[in-house]
């Protein structure tokens, strides 16, 4: 099998796993949330799931996790915290994986921080969820950690390629 042929196949094997990637997140950022209502108007809804001061969410759940004697509250903490960070890990990972154009940095997080906030959007105008900076900051955070576990990858697969039968470089 030739070089061309391996890489596409990655690439589509990628594609496919990202694929089960977006419709798993899509369940876990609102379909598991439908029909759920916290009672009051759309507009106090509204209020009480949006945060669009930095950092306090974060906080609130750092002071919560050190300091909390319930341990259901800490945990919580915790989970909603890593749980941010880790769920847009493989995004970060596949955007570059998929589209070459997308191995570039900036723009690998400029899409992703486009995905964020549209998702941001959603949650926040169908009441699916919260609407917090915090999530979009802990989000990319993520993402930027796929990104660079993709591109370490990425050369280690690239350097391997370029070896000699004597363990130099081509």
């Amino acid at each position: 099998m030739n070089e061309d042929t391996t890489r596409r196949n990655m690439k589509i094997a990628a594609a496919t796993a990202f694929g089960g990637y977006c419709a798993l997140m899509i369940w876990l950022l609102f379909g598991q949330r439908m029909g759920v209502s916290s009672g009051g108007t759309y507009w106090e809804q509204l209020q009480w799931n949006t945060n669009l001061v930095p950092f306090r969410t974060v906080m609130e759940f750092i002071i919560t996790a050190a300091s909390s004697s319930n341990p259901y509250l800490a945990r919580h903490a915790v989970i909603n915290l890593l749980g941010n960070i880790v769920m847009f890990i493989p995004l970060g990972f596949f955007l570059p994986c998929i589209w070459d154009s997308l191995q570039k940095f900036r723009r690998c997080i400029f899409c992703v921080v486009g995905v964020i906030v549209l998702i941001e959007l959603i949650q926040l105008f169908t009441l699916l969820g919260s609407c917090d900076i915090d999530d979009l900051i802990l989000n990319v955070v993520g993402a930027a950690a796929g990104y660079w576990l993709f591109m370490g990858l990425h050369f280690l697969i690239r350097s391997k390629g370029n070896r000699t039968t004597d363990g130099g470089f081509k």
